[in-house]
């Protein structure tokens, strides 16, 4: 009886939770219809989820994701950033030409300052998006990062915490030119994130 009673409550409680679960969930359409997208609390003003994107900056997003696995293998093998015009000859995406993209095609150039190496995409079209894969590697001496590996840290194979960002802005407000962007945001470039901000 006293187990029958235990059951009872449990179930009880568990159609409590779901219904209350239903009930105070966010809204996925607005009175209009439309989609609303929820910003999680901890993003920062600069920053946004893949997955809110168009669908074009979603691949664009992936390809570089690729390109910076493939770029990080030659800096571990040789001890130096590769080239984007490198990286574009082996066909590495997205700095390779592609036939089946739609839209923009990009000029991809490698930039050093110091400790900061990005690989910036500069669309042929002034309505389209710029994108900047921003690898910031550790000053000479500094103690290892002891950061777990995640979406922005990714450690080379001697140990070597990285700092990698993606990021992106309209074309027609860029105003970086050619020379390394230290601080994307600063400059109006939005950071596009799988996860939220750690």
């Amino acid at each position: 009886m006293r187990a029958e009673t235990l059951n009872v409550l449990k179930t009880a409680a568990a159609i409590v939770v779901l219904v209350a679960a239903y009930l105070f969930r966010p809204p996925l359409f607005d009175n209009a219809g439309e989609r609303t997208v929820s910003r999680p609390a901890d993003l920062l003003p600069f920053q946004s989820l893949v997955r809110d994107a168009p669908g074009a900056d979603q691949r664009m997003f992936r390809e570089l994701q690729e390109g910076l696995l493939e770029a990080e293998r030659i800096r571990a093998v040789t001890g130096r950033w590769p080239e984007a015009m490198a990286l574009a000859s082996d066909g590495i995406p997205p700095f390779a030409a592609d036939p089946t993209r739609k839209g923009a095609s990009y000029r991809w150039s490698t930039l050093v300052q110091g400790s900061t190496v990005n690989y910036v995409g500069i669309p042929n079209l002034p309505s389209a998006t710029a994108w900047l894969l921003a690898i910031l590697e550790p000053e000479a001496g500094a103690p290892p990062d002891p950061a777990p590996n995640d979406e922005t840290h990714h450690r080379l194979p001697d140990g070597t915490t990285l700092h990698v960002s993606i990021w992106q802005v309209p074309e027609n407000i860029r105003r970086s030119g050619f020379s390394a962007v230290a601080m994307p945001q600063n400059e109006g470039w939005t950071q596009l994130l799988v996860g939220t901000a750690r």
